[in-house]
């Protein structure tokens, strides 16, 4: 068993809600421009789609051998500075890489993970853009003082692997951003999942699928918090993780400047079935945190699902593929079923 560690992620002066932007190979501001991002001649180009009906495109320096489907792109609302994320190689020498482009010009890119010996891949990120406020203590015979704190912050996931025989976990980082909207890798701290679990069960020859290998950001949409949804194969377990901000003051600094940690909090479980074909399982998330998982079946004539919920995991259904059903129909229906 493991005990749970009360572990903080120190992030500067960031507040305590605040939108979260979904980033991908596109993604869409507030204001209308539509950022894309693609591997051109083995090099990360992207293109901006400008509210205004303007067009350009973006070379991004030093992409190489990038992994395909890694490329993801996101948007700082406050600066509107540009983060590029991706994969660069595969096995062991994967590592997850960042550039930042601040008033036109490319800054980095520099690794985030997998610089320690350690593999990194399945990366994902969002940006967000976080408010608060707080009561400033007052002088004598004053009144206190409504201080206002916002930041940007990139929250980072991917699936790491000391060597080859290591099936991996989840680790997570929240990169804190400057005013000008670079990020402060220094600031940055990494956190395995894996030590926020208070017990686990013994697993026994589940082979994990690469899909299951893909750690998910999630925003609830009820109280504006993050998740991490990720799967420890180690223990035999779906776990998800709140990333709650919280408002303290900043000792380092001189005065009354405050500064924001990232709690990750609220670990909850879901045994993995020894009955699901990992291997070949997919996720489907939705909103309210809602996860399905489907796969095919041995026959490739059903598609075979399942809903997770802090309870447990449902029964599995079976959709059965003919004519009038076809595989793509059938996802699309399990799709459907999510809030």
């Amino acid at each position: 068993m493991r005990g749970i560690r009360a572990v903080l992620i120190a992030v500067i002066v960031l507040g305590l809600a605040g939108a979260a932007g979904a980033t991908g190979p596109r993604t869409l501001t507030r204001a209308g421009d539509l950022y894309a991002v693609a591997v051109v001649d083995n090099q990360a180009v992207v293109t901006a789609r400008h509210a205004d009906g303007t067009l350009s495109e973006l070379a991004v320096p030093q992409t190489a051998g990038i992994e395909s489907g890694s490329l993801q792109v996101g948007v700082d609302p406050a600066t509107g500075a540009l983060y590029v994320l991706w994969q660069k190689s595969t096995d062991m020498e994967a590592r997850v890489r960042i550039a930042t482009l601040v008033d036109g010009t490319w800054m980095g890119p520099i690794t985030v993970a997998g610089n320690d010996g350690t593999a990194a891949s399945y990366p994902q990120m969002m940006v967000q853009r976080v408010v608060s406020t707080y009561l400033e203590e007052p002088e004598p015979d004053q009144e206190p003082t409504e201080v206002e704190i916002a930041t940007t912050f990139i929250h980072l996931v991917w699936w790491s692997r000391a060597n080859d025989d290591d099936v991996g976990a989840a680790v997570y980082m929240a990169l804190p951003v400057r005013d000008d909207g670079t990020p402060l890798l220094r600031d940055a701290e990494q956190a395995a999942l894996v030590d926020f679990l208070p017990y686990g069960v013994a697993c026994f020859d589940i082979a994990g699928g690469d899909e299951l290998k893909h750690p998910k950001l999630l925003r609830d949409p009820v109280s504006g918090n993050l998740h991490v949804f990720a799967t420890d194969f180690g223990d035999c377990l779906f776990q998800t993780i709140e990333l709650q901000a919280e408002t303290v003051a900043d000792e380092s600094a001189p005065g009354k400047r405050r500064r924001q940690i990232i709690i990750l909090r609220n670990p909850s479980m879901i045994a993995l079935r020894p009955d699901v074909p990992l291997g070949r399982t997919k996720i489907e998330v939705g909103r309210g945190l809602d996860i399905f998982l489907h796969w095919d079946g041995d026959e490739g004539d059903r598609l075979h699902y399942l809903e997770l919920d802090p309870e447990g995991a449902s029964d599995i259904k079976s959709l059965e593929l003919d004519e009038n059903l076809n595989h793509e129909q059938a996802v699309d229906l399990i799709r459907g079923l999510i809030n």
